[in-house]
C-alpha cells in the first residue's frame, strides 16, 4: 500500500500576483486603463491578470517593471509561488480524500472515543490518521489488519460472560500504553531479576505511609528499572493494569479507575509478579481484567501480590485465629497483624473482606490513595 506524506505546509489560500498589482494601483491612485496605456498591455488582459483569471507572463512582468519600477523577477516569483500553492492545495485535496477513506475504515476498528479522551484524535483527519498509525507503530491499513489478526488470538480480547470486554477498546488501550511507554522519558535504573524482595519491601513502605503514593510508587519502580505509568481507563472495560517488556526495561501500567489503596497496592504488586515471573523481553503483555476466569499466570501473579504483603501460610493462620470474631469487630485484629508485618492495615482489611465474601463491612482505615 502506498505510504503518504503528512506534510501540512500548505497555505490556506494561494495569493495571485494580480493582488499585488491591484494593491500597487490603489497605493498610486492609478486606474487600470492608465497602466494599460503605459505598458501597452491590452486592458482586458491586464484586467484578467489583476482578477487572477490569467497568469502573468515574463513579457508582461518586464513591461510592468518599466512602468511601475517593481522588479520583474519579484512579480514572476509571486506568480510561480501561486502556481505551486495551487498545486499543493490540489495535492492536499487528494491526500485529504485518501485519509478520509482510511479514517472511515479505522474508526470501526479502534476506540475513537478513548483516543479523543487521551488527545490522540484532535479533529484533523490527516493528523489523526498519522497519530493512530504512530500508536500502533504501523504504516498502512494492511499492517494494522495484520497486527489485529494476531492480537485477536489472545484470550483477553474475547468477550466474557461476566464483564464487558470490548475487543476494540482493549486493543486501543493496549497499544496506547505501548505508545506511551516508548515515548516516556523517565530515568530508569537497571532491572535485576533478583531484586524482587527488596522492591516489594520498599513498595509496602510506600503503601503503608500512603502519602503521595502514586508518585512514590513510580519512583521506587523506576529505581529498580521498571517503568510505571497511570493511564486513563478505556470505555467500560474493567481493566486494572498491564505489564509488558519493551527494549531493556519492563513497564507496569495501572488505570485511573483504581481509587482505593488496597486495590492500588494489589494491582501494582500483581503486575510486579508478572515482571519477575512471566515477562520476557519483547514478549507478550499481561493484562489484568476483572474476571473469574483466570489462567495460571494470572493466578500466580495474584499469589505473588498476596505473599508480598503477608505470606499466605501466615494469613491462613490469622483467619483461623479470628474465625470466631464477628466481622464488624475485626479491625483491631487487622491492625495488630498489619503492625506485625509493617504494612498498611487497609490492604489486609480489603483482603479479609474478599476472603470472607462480605464487602459491606464498615471501613475502619483510610481507603483513599493519598
Amino acid at each position: 500500500m502506498t505510504k503518504f506524506s503528512f506534510n501540512q505546509a500548505v497555505p490556506f489560500e494561494a495569493t495571485h500576483v494580480g493582488e499585488v498589482i491591484k494593491d500597487e494601483l490603489a497605493a498610486r491612485n492609478m486606474k487600470q486603463s492608465e497602466l494599460a496605456e503605459l505598458t501597452g498591455i491590452q486592458k482586458s488582459i491586464l484586467n484578467d491578470v489583476i482578477k487572477g483569471k490569467r497568469s502573468l507572463t515574463p513579457e508582461m512582468a518586464l513591461l510592468l517593471e518599466s512602468a511601475l519600477g517593481i522588479s520583474a523577477t519579484f512579480l514572476m516569483n509571486i506568480q510561480t509561488q501561486y502556481e505551486l500553492d495551487c498545486a499543493k492545495q490540489s495535492e492536499r485535496v487528494v491526500l485529504q480524500t485518501k485519509m478520509l477513506e482510511i479514517w472511515n475504515v479505522l474508526k470501526e476498528h479502534v476506540s475513537t472515543q478513548f483516543f479523543r479522551k487521551v488527545n490522540i484524535i484532535k479533529g484533523n483527519i490527516i493528523e489523526d490518521v498519522k497519530r493512530i498509525f504512530d500508536v500502533f507503530a504501523i504504516d498502512n491499513l494492511d499492517d494494522f489488519f495484520g497486527l489485529k489478526a494476531k492480537e485477536m488470538e489472545l484470550a483477553y480480547y474475547r468477550k466474557s460472560e461476566k464483564v464487558t470486554t470490548n475487543p476494540v477498546d482493549v486493543l486501543s488501550w493496549k497499544y496506547y500504553c505501548y505508545y506511551c511507554s516508548k515515548n516516556d522519558k523517565q530515568s530508569l535504573g537497571s532491572f535485576d531479576k533478583n531484586s524482587g524482595d527488596l522492591l516489594t519491601k520498599e513498595l509496602n513502605n510506600v503503601f503503608k505511609e500512603n502519602s503521595e503514593t502514586v508518585k512514590k510508587t513510580g519512583e521506587v519502580l523506576n529505581k529498580y528499572g521498571i517503568r510505571f505509568m497511570v493511564v486513563k481507563k478505556v470505555g467500560q472495560v474493567p481493566v486494572d493494569g498491564m505489564s509488558f517488556w519493551i527494549g531493556d526495561n519492563p513497564t507496569i501500567v495501572v488505570t485511573e479507575r483504581i481509587s482505593s489503596i488496597d486495590n492500588f497496592a494489589f494491582t501494582t504488586l500483581h503486575e510486579v509478579g508478572h515482571v519477575f515471573n512471566h515477562l520476557t523481553k519483547d514478549g507478550k503483555a499481561m493484562i489484568n481484567l476483572s474476571d473469574d476466569k483466570k489462567d495460571s499466570e494470572e493466578s500466580e501473579a495474584d499469589d505473588f501480590a498476596l505473599n508480598a504483603v503477608v505470606p499466605n501460610a501466615d494469613w491462613k493462620k490469622f483467619l483461623a485465629r479470628t474465625r470466631d470474631i464477628v466481622p464488624y469487630k475485626i479491625a483491631p485484629y487487622i491492625k495488630e497483624e498489619a503492625d506485625k508485618y509493617e504494612v498498611n492495615p487497609q490492604i489486609l482489611f480489603g483482603r479479609y473482606k474478599h476472603d470472607i465474601g462480605i464487602y459491606k463491612i464498615k471501613n475502619y482505615f483510610e481507603t483513599k490513595i493519598l
